[in-house]
């Protein structure tokens, strides 16, 4: 990347949040001089919390729904001590103790939000809201992505609506005024199954209603495969050995029907749920996970009613497509946020986020990147924008190149043709959602960090066998690096302890071999044309029936484990 002898800096970050303090310690790696401008007074990003309902920040009780084996970073584990999920205040004090290690705070400007940039004769200039300006040669652009709530679903279905209709995303904790009130949720993201839980619990509405309007799948994140078993991390089932056997692109054959037994206690639970109002066409694996499943023993409880599609709305009644009408006080919507660019030049804040090569550098000038906005299906923000970082430090100090314009310009069309295809099924509402695995192993290739295990293997069995069968980790991308590789090796065999043995990969390869995932998908159809059909919903609360369907589900209420869950006031335990 060209220099130039007029800036001030190297490289500007805009946001101090997890994925701009990872970009400013690369950036330092590579000896470039970065400075990170965060317009609040604390650094940290949505994991600092603050009571300001206008500032978007975790919620009072938050945890991390994915582990800390999917989200510290590649050279900085996260102390155990505090639990596979931490809390947001661990978080922080783990964001706090990441700036200590590696001298960030010197490069960290607080309470210096950027009002605009341009790029003039091949120098970026930046204003700070405090009349400053800084120039630097390239820019990294972190300020988050849930900035903006996005109120398009109530202008859309809930206009006539005469009740009250909230975004979640100034929610700090239970809102108690919802005591006594009958309340809908709208929306299948990790959010809406926190304030599923939050409001049962706490607020104790007289009614609580679920709608998912585009179906949802569901994991979940830590639990006992069998009930002799240890509770464990089940974002960990990503070895590279797992990833062979079981592709993610593929549906993870062979592996699915465990998905579906740990999420739900059913081989037959479509979409890890088996409840028809949140189904959705979307094959295994091609759509977002939430991977915060518990929510659903609500349903299954009779506490929380599902719903589906609605189909119109007047004064506080709703009415859905199934032919269902209800009424509501409360209207919640977690519907997600949408991001916004307003200090960018205009001709580049409107570009989608396809127009943009790996969703991480502008296509027209790569001088310019966004770290942090692509979303994996399952995995973390965090793993992804480390990757990201790397991959921009690298480009920003030399040490590797782009493709040429045109060989970005067709690789940017093939990405997008195999994303259209890849998520087809889905409403596309994130537009920037990936498969992490594949998606990281490109960015790997490009930055020539993607783990050698062969090599590995053949200096030293032992280490080529922890490495590929440990879950993925960042610091795979360290392997090839004679300095940080014991390093590495050691964070992998930690996080490998009690997550896999050759008798599992023996019933993976089994099943796929018979075809298992196949089979129990064509009993999950059948499942679900039971569910909806007349037949059967006229005949479901027969005595014989329920007998029946009581015999079915015994082995699950005998095996299932669905009472491990997070301890909401520290770290994750067994309730």
């Amino acid at each position: 990347m060209e220099s130039h002898s007029n800036v001030d800096y190297d490289v500007i970050v805009i946001g101090a949040g997890w994925s701009g303090l990872l970009a400013c310690k690369n950036m330092l790696e590579e000896n470039l001089s970065v400075l990170v401008l965060e317009k609040r007074d604390k650094l940290g990003g949505i994991w600092c919390y603050t009571d300001d309902p206008s500032t978007v920040t975790v919620m009072k009780r938050t945890h991390c729904t994915s582990s800390s084996c999917t989200t510290e970073m590649s050279d900085f584990p996260m102390p155990t001590e505090i639990g596979d999920f931490p809390h947001h205040k661990d978080i922080l004090e783990y964001l706090h103790a990441y700036c200590v290690k590696f001298d960030l705070y010197d490069h960290i400007r607080l309470n210096s939000g950027v009002e605009q940039t341009e790029k003039v004769d091949g120098v970026w200039r930046v204003r700070t809201d405090n009349g400053t300006t800084l120039k630097s040669t390239s820019l990294v652009v972190c300020s988050g992505y849930f900035t903006k709530a996005d109120w398009s679903y109530k202008e859309k279905h809930l206009s006539n609506f005469t009740g009250v209709v909230e975004h979640s995303g100034s929610y700090k904790g239970p809102v108690m005024e919802h005591n006594g009130k009958r309340v809908l949720v709208v929306g299948g993201g990790e959010m809406a199954s926190d304030i599923i839980t939050y409001w049962h619990e706490d607020v104790k509405p007289v009614s609580l209603h679920w709608c998912i309007p585009r179906g949802q799948h569901f994991f979940r994140n830590y639990s006992k495969i069998l009930p002799w078993k240890k509770p464990q991390a089940l974002d960990k089932a990503s070895s590279f050995i797992l990833r062979s056997l079981a592709p993610h692109k593929k549906g993870k054959p062979g592996m699915a029907w465990v998905c579906r037994w740990t999420t739900s206690g059913s081989l037959i639970a479509y979409q890890g749920h088996g409840i028809p109002q949140f189904r959705n066409n979307a094959r295994f694996f091609r759509s977002f996970v939430n991977k915060n499943a518990n929510a659903l023993d609500l349903i299954e409880d009779g506490i929380v009613v599902p719903k589906g599609k609605m189909s119109c709305c007047t004064g506080n009644t709703i009415e859905y497509e199934d032919g269902s009408i209800e009424e509501y006080d409360v209207v919640i919507l977690c519907t997600g946020f949408s991001t916004e660019f307003s200090f960018l030049p205009e001709q580049i804040r409107n570009k989608e986020f396809s127009e943009r090569f790996k969703f991480l550098f502008d296509a027209d000038d790569p001088s310019l990147a966004f770290v942090g906005f692509a979303r994996p299906i399952v995995g973390s923000i965090p793993t992804i924008a480390e990757s990201q970082s790397r991959m921009a430090a690298r480009l920003f100090s030399g040490r590797i190149q782009l493709p040429n314009p045109d060989q970005r310009h067709q690789i940017m069309v093939d990405d997008a043709d195999f994303y259209q295809d890849y998520f087809k099924a889905t409403s596309r509402r994130i537009d920037t959602l990936v498969e992490m695995g594949g998606y990281l192993e490109h960015l790997a290739q490009m930055t020539g960090t993607y783990p050698d295990y062969w090599s590995l293997f053949k200096q030293n069995p032992r280490d080529g066998l922890a490495a590929m069968l440990a879950p993925y980790h960042g610091c795979v991308n360290l392997l090839n690096d004679p300095e940080h590789r014991e390093m590495a090796l050691a964070t992998l065999r930690r996080h490998k302890t009690g997550t896999i043995s050759w008798i599992q990969l023996s019933w993976i390869i089994l099943g796929r071999l018979l075809w298992v995932d196949a089979t129990l998908d064509a009993l999950g159809t059948v499942k679900y044309k039971m569910q909806t059909s007349k037949t059967w919903k006229a005949v479901k609360d027969y005595k014989v029936i329920s007998f029946l369907n009581n015999m079915w589900t015994y082995p699950k209420k005998c095996l299932f484990d669905r009472t491990t869950r997070f301890d909401l006031n520290g770290p994750v335990s067994e309730n």
